[in-house]
């Protein structure tokens, strides 16, 4: 039987961010008022849910996994549905889950332009990385992303 699918609360959310934006244990409980007991308590509830959030969506999308971080909010692999190609999965507390598989389109033509660059924009902005130019097509902030995140996970 799969397991329940829970989105992490606002509060688990908030702790999460603060742990991403590299804050320790110690400093987000000074932070929150909190003991660090609720803070590893609380992150590791927040992680096990991204984590099914991400293992979801790769199942229902038929997504082979290679690399998963709930710690990013972040999950590669390949569809064999779509000849092996490669398909990211993505999880902010804005944008939720974002499937993405990796192609080179024709952006300018795309009725979608507006909305991925800015969902894009925003997983860059929630991940406190800079985006030197801004300006580029949704496809190439898809390369700068995933590299950038997949960099994340490997340190």
């Amino acid at each position: 039987m799969p397991r329940k699918i829970k989105y992490p609360t606002d509060k688990q959310l908030e702790l999460w961010q603060l742990k991403r934006d590299k804050l320790k244990g110690k400093e987000i409980a000074e932070r929150k008022k909190v003991t660090t007991g609720f803070v590893s308590k609380t992150l590791m509830d927040a992680n096990e849910r991204i984590r099914g959030l991400l293992e979801h969506a790769a199942h229902m999308n038929k997504i082979t996994v290679e690399i998963l971080s709930e710690e990013v909010g972040f999950a590669r692999g390949t569809s064999a549905m779509l000849g092996g190609i490669l398909c990211y999965i993505t999880f902010s507390p804005k944008n939720g889950v974002q499937v993405w598989y990796e192609h080179k389109g024709d952006c300018t033509n795309c009725e979608k332009f507006a909305m991925c660059k800015d969902i894009l924009l925003q997983e860059f902005k929630e991940r406190n990385v800079k985006v030197d130019n801004p300006s580029m097509r949704p496809t190439d902030l898809t390369d700068l992303l995933f590299k950038t995140l997949e960099e994340m996970v490997e340190t």
